[in-house]
């Protein structure tokens, strides 16, 4: 039996939450990928910093929050120590983890699964209400831990 083709619906629900609520602040890119990869980019205003986020949805069971907390902050110099104080924040917090690119850019991701129909724009909204208290906790002191 051939797999039933998912449609991302949740791109739809989640536009017409930021259309309605008047959340203007959001790119809408179309990523025109097998998985009708649809992201919302915008930025969060962190001790003063402006970083980069996205709102990644597609046809799976998963949307994506995902913030640049910082770009090549793993070096040879810091790496272990980094790590470690990364892996203390991971065992911190249920609604998010951050993860470390090659590159030694840092992000934090938060993955909420929902199916289409049990997709709600308002827990996004609330989870990303959660990252930004987290990040103005907390950016200064990974900040601190990178350039150490």
């Amino acid at each position: 039996m051939a797999e039933e083709k998912r449609e991302n619906l949740k791109a739809k629900k989640f536009e017409k939450y930021i259309t309605d609520n008047k959340m203007n602040f959001f790119v809408k890119k179309e990523m025109k990928d097998e998985a009708e990869t649809i992201v919302f980019q915008s930025n969060i205003k962190v001790e003063g910093q402006t970083i980069p986020m996205g709102i990644i949805t597609d046809n799976t069971i998963y949307t994506i929050i995902r913030v640049q907390v910082g770009s090549q902050l793993v070096k040879d110099s810091n790496k272990t120590r980094f790590l470690e104080y990364i892996n203390t924040l991971n065992r911190s917090y249920k609604v998010f983890k951050y993860v470390v690119a090659e590159d030694g850019s840092l992000f934090l991701d938060c993955c909420l699964p929902s199916t289409n129909d049990s997709f709600d724009p308002e827990i996004v909204r609330v989870v990303l209400d959660v990252v930004v208290d987290h990040l103005n906790t907390e950016y200064k002191n990974i900040m601190k831990e990178a350039w150490e």
